[in-house]
């Protein structure tokens, strides 16, 4: 799929004749024909003029804009592109393929699985005092990744037990990386009871969104999930997506406090939870912004990736 980005600050979107141009602080920086794209996206602060929409409605070239910030305002100000329709129908038809869906579920348990393994080895690197419960914790990841070949013939619901377990596992080593000053014990969600919980469940709920904003891309309709069940009101397939992630994110989140960028101070204990306050806001977004490309490029090679196999389903 052929898709243009329009994302970075200062951009405008013009049309002429039969091209899209692209300007950046008042220089034309890009142009494009039309009949070359199959979808154009937008970060809301990007101007287009009135006429842009003829031209993409007259190419049926479908415009998503997208809010990460405010994910209600993520728009589709085209219609449905034909190319979307046959995707998703043949998603709705991979929903019934047991063996296909427990295929793609074992590599995304494998991928997260593997990522915990990473984070815990490189923190085995820089905390040899915390050796006992890395080793061991890595080791019985080991085993589980290990149960993961020939598995296709068990049920979703065992290599979910698998998942299960090994998060566990990992847990109970990763809670060891922070101060007891931090008072994080557990996860907790709603709410999050201590610093640790307050920056990861904040930071999950971000690249969820990031992964439904490059399903949305993709056209491929995010609460038809395959590791995930079906489930009112939830985008499972971005669930799917972000669960090869979470090393990566907890790994983030131990840095931020490991380096000091974020401490005790930097949040607000109250009744319903531990949330940042000001200062702590702005350490974590400053830092999470510049996550937020890398993060982005792979959830849209997720999602080329599913749209794919979709097709080939």
């Amino acid at each position: 799929m052929k898709i243009l980005f329009v994302e970075k600050p200062e951009m405008e979107l013009r049309y002429e004749r039969k091209s899209l141009l692209v300007y950046q602080q008042g220089a034309r920086i890009l142009s494009v024909p039309v009949a070359h794209i199959e979808r154009v996206v937008v970060a809301p602060h990007v101007v287009i003029t009135a006429g842009v929409l003829g031209v993409l409605v007259e190419y049926d070239v479908a415009l998503l804009v997208i809010n990460s910030r405010f994910p209600k305002r993520t728009a589709s100000l085209s219609g449905a592109h034909k190319g979307d329709a046959y995707r998703r129908f043949k998603q709705y038809q991979l929903l019934e393929k047991t063996d296909l869906r427990t295929l793609w579920s074992i590599q995304l348990v494998y991928l997260k699985i593997s990522g915990q393994l990473r984070l815990l080895r490189k923190a085995l690197k820089i905390r040899p005092d915390l050796r006992f419960s890395l080793l061991k914790a890595i080791q019985q990841l080991e085993a589980m990744r290990g149960s993961l070949t020939g598995y296709t013939q068990r049920s979703l619901n065992q290599l979910r037990g698998i998942e299960g377990a090994a998060s566990a596992s990992y847990f109970r080593a990763y809670i060891c990386l922070f101060p007891q000053s931090l008072m994080f014990t557990g996860r907790t969600r709603r709410p999050p009871k201590d610093p640790v919980n307050g920056c990861l469940s904040l930071i999950y709920t971000l690249v969820h969104q990031l992964a439904v904003d490059a399903i949305k891309v993709a056209g491929l309709d995010p609460m038809l999930g395959v590791y995930h069940e079906l489930c009112f009101g939830r985008d499972s397939l971005a669930c799917d997506f972000v669960e090869p992630l979470r090393p990566v994110v907890d790994g983030w989140v131990w840095c931020l406090f490991r380096n000091r960028e974020l401490r005790v101070e930097n949040f607000n204990q109250k009744s319903d939870g531990c949330f940042l306050n000001d200062s702590g806001k702005k350490v974590f977004y400053e830092a999470f912004y510049k996550k937020v490309p890398s993060f982005r490029r792979l959830f849209r090679r997720y999602a080329s990736t599913a749209a794919l196999r979709c097709t080939q389903v």
